[in-house]
């Protein structure tokens, strides 16, 4: 592109050079053509008086035409070369700017997809360990829950075993003087004492009826 806008520039160039070289023939034409319309007599040599000799003229448009192509010829070699050059290397390095920034952002493109990945991994097992986590304390709360109502259990076990052992040992003390009594008083009714079997009768008698 940058080669075809040089050689449009180069070319304008080259035809308003043409144009400027050409302008001096176009009037001396016209001032020929004029003065042969004022003037009557002509010389042997083909001048008109006070206008300008016919083979000048056209000497002065070959001259032109030359001096156009020695002009394209200095232009191409002293002009164009470094140019086209200078455009190349312009164009060259505004080609490997834009690849440069095309494969920046291809590897930008690239880690960004690759920090994407590893934050849904890293998230994924955060998600995880926090699941983990809390299961780990739903089974400890669990168990900490179990073990404290088997602990109450076995301690109520312990208080009813403590308390009816307790209340054994009341009644037997109770009974133990009271068979004490009863006998002692039996015995001054009886006449007699009571025997081991009687009191043991007694006793297991007054426990039922206390059970009850």
């Amino acid at each position: 592109m940058l080669r075809q806008v040089a050689s449009y520039v180069l070319t304008a160039v080259a035809l308003v050079s043409f144009a400027v070289c050409s302008l001096p023939s176009a009037a001396a034409f016209e001032s020929e053509g004029g003065a042969s319309d004022a003037h009557h007599d002509t010389d042997s040599h083909g001048h008109a008086e006070g206008g300008v000799p016919i083979s000048f003229e056209a000497d002065l448009a070959l001259w032109s035409l030359i001096v156009f192509v020695i002009f394209l010829v200095v232009l191409k070699k002293a002009a164009w070369g470094p140019l086209i050059e200078g455009l190349d290397k312009r164009e060259a390095g505004i080609r490997t700017a834009i690849a440069q920034a095309e494969e920046n952002q291809r590897k930008s493109h690239a880690l960004l997809a690759e920090y994407e990945t590893k934050l849904r991994d890293a998230e994924k097992t955060v998600a995880e360990m926090v699941a983990e986590a809390k299961r780990d304390a739903e089974r400890t709360s669990q168990d900490i829950i179990a073990k404290a109502e088997s602990e109450v259990d076995a301690m109520r076990n312990r208080a009813k075993d403590d308390i009816a052992q307790a209340k054994n040992t009341a009644l037997s003390e109770v009974f133990g003087v009271v068979n004490a009594q009863v006998a002692m008083a039996t015995e001054r009714v009886l006449g007699r004492a009571m025997t081991d079997s009687d009191q043991e009768r007694l006793v297991q008698e007054a426990l039922s009826e206390i059970s009850r």
